[in-house]
C-alpha cells in the first residue's frame, strides 16, 4: 500500500463561521489545488485550518500572496484499496516503533481509501523510517 511523506500547512485563524469557506475561495482564487482541507477549533478557541497542497511552492507563495501566515508540519499519506482493516498494516507498524499518532483521518470512495496520519514532530524521521518513506 502506497505511504507518501507530505507537507501540510497550518492556518491560524479566526474562530467564526464563513472563514473556512473564505480561505478556500481564496486558495481557488489563486489556482491552488488541495489533496487535503480541514478546519477545526482548538482548545484556546481559535481556529485552525490545515491544509495539503498539490504543490508546496505554489500554495506558500500563494500564501505569502494573499498575507496568510502558515506553519509546516510533516504527515504521511496513505492510499489503496478500501477494504476491512486496510489501514492495520501502517498502524502496526507505529505501533511497534512505539509511535504515538497525534492524529488520523480516514475517508473510502468509490472502492478506494485515503487517509493522513501525524505523529509528533520528533518521531517524524523514526515513522518514516518504520513505513519506509
Amino acid at each position: 500500500m502506497p505511504v507518501k511523506r507530505v507537507d501540510c500547512f497550518f492556518l491560524e485563524v479566526e474562530d467564526k463561521p464563513g472563514v473556512l469557506a473564505q480561505v478556500a475561495r481564496q486558495l481557488r482564487d489563486e489556482k491552488i489545488n488541495l489533496k487535503g482541507l480541514w478546519g477545526y477549533s482548538n482548545a484556546q478557541g481559535k481556529g485552525r485550518i490545515a491544509c495539503v497542497p498539490q504543490n508546496n511552492k505554489k500554495f506558500l507563495d500563494g500564501a505569502k500572496r494573499l498575507g496568510l501566515s502558515t506553519t509546516r508540519e510533516a504527515a504521511f499519506h496513505i492510499s489503496g484499496p478500501d477494504k476491512v482493516g486496510a489501514l492495520c498494516n501502517v498502524l502496526d507498524v507505529l505501533d511497534k516503533e512505539h509511535i504515538n499518532i497525534n492524529v488520523l483521518d480516514a475517508i473510502s470512495f468509490s472502492g478506494r481509501f485515503g487517509s493522513y496520519v501525524w505523529v509528533d514532530p520528533k518521531d517524524v524521521k523514526s515513522a518514516a523510517k518504520a513505513l519506509k518513506v
